[in-house]
C-alpha cells in the first residue's frame, strides 16, 4: 500500500459525527453508501488471507433502500446466502489485515499481500427506519446468526474494529466474499 496515498487521504479529510436522522433530515452534501475504492469494485480482491478468501471491492445496494443500500439480516441471507462471510471470515479480516482509518468514514483494509478494499462508515438504519451514525461507524452483516432474533456483524469506528450480535430487523452494510 503506497503509504503517501494514505498520508494525503487524512491530510485533507474531515470526520462528520452523525447521530439518527430521518433521509429527509439528511445534510443534501452526504450522499449515501460510498465505495472510496479507486479501480473496480464489482471485482473481487485477493487479500492474501490465509483462508483463500477474496473481498468483494464494494458493498452491495439494496434496492429497496436506494438512499443507503442497507439489508435486514434475512433479506441479506435471501438475497446472497453462501456469499455473506460468517463470523470466522470477518474475524480473519480483522487479525490479519492492516487497517487504516480515513477520517472522512471509511477504512482502508490492506491484506497480507498488499492489495487492499475499503470499507465505509455507513452507519445503519434502526428498526423503525431512522438512519444512525453515518460516516462514523460502519455495520456489516456476517452469514452467522445467534438464535432466532438475532445475528452477528462486523462493527467499526475510528477505534476499533469488533463483532457484536443484534436484531436482525436492524439494516446493515453488505459485503460479500468468495473462495479462490
Amino acid at each position: 500500500m503506497n503509504r503517501l496515498l494514505l498520508i494525503f487521504l487524512m491530510a485533507f479529510a474531515t470526520l462528520t459525527m452523525s447521530q439518527c436522522v430521518k433521509n429527509d433530515e439528511r445534510p443534501s452534501s452526504v450522499s449515501g453508501n460510498q465505495d472510496n475504492n479507486g479501480g473496480n469494485t464489482d471485482e473481487y480482491v485477493n487479500l492474501g488471507l490465509k483462508s483463500r478468501t477474496w473481498w468483494k471491492g464494494a458493498n452491495e445496494k439494496n434496492p429497496e433502500d436506494p438512499e443507503n443500500g442497507f439489508y435486514t439480516y434475512d433479506e441479506a441471507v435471501a438475497a446472497f446466502g453462501d456469499n455473506l462471510p460468517t463470523i470466522q471470515q470477518f474475524m480473519e479480516l480483522r487479525q490479519s489485515c492492516e487497517w487504516v482509518w480515513v477520517s472522512v468514514g471509511f477504512y482502508i483494509v490492506v491484506g497480507p499481500n498488499n492489495n487492499y478494499i475499503t470499507l465505509p462508515a455507513a452507519g445503519f438504519r434502526d428498526c423503525s427506519g431512522m438512519l444512525c451514525y453515518e460516516r462514523s461507524y460502519g455495520f456489516y452483516w456476517s452469514s452467522t446468526p445467534d438464535g432466532a432474533t438475532k445475528a452477528w456483524y462486523m462493527n467499526f469506528y475510528s477505534g476499533d474494529v469488533y463483532m457484536y450480535n443484534y436484531d436482525r430487523c436492524y439494516a446493515n452494510s453488505v459485503r460479500l466474499v468468495r473462495n479462490a
